[in-house]
């Protein structure tokens, strides 16, 4: 009997970059608002500086991508009409 195929999400349980963004954009959104108490407040901030380097970290992979992909010369330059 064969394992089952992983769909693309089931592959990895890490969230994707633009959800990791829209949770960061949230957490902002409340600590504006000015509702949190300081103790909430302390742990969403937390939260957000993860959010964040996770972010960057993405951002800097995708970079290095990019590069690696130039240098190699697999990318054509666009030309606009």
């Amino acid at each position: 009997m064969s394992a089952p195929k992983k769909t693309p999400s089931a592959v990895s349980d890490q969230p994707s970059f633009a959800e990791r963004l829209a949770a960061l954009e949230t957490i902002v959104k409340r600590m504006e608002s000015g509702e949190l108490p300081l103790e909430a407040s302390l742990a969403a901030y937390t939260e957000g500086v993860q959010l964040l380097q996770a972010c960057q970290t993405s951002l800097e992979q995708a970079e290095q991508t990019v590069m690696l992909l130039n240098q190699q010369q697999q990318l054509t330059p666009f030309e606009a009409n």
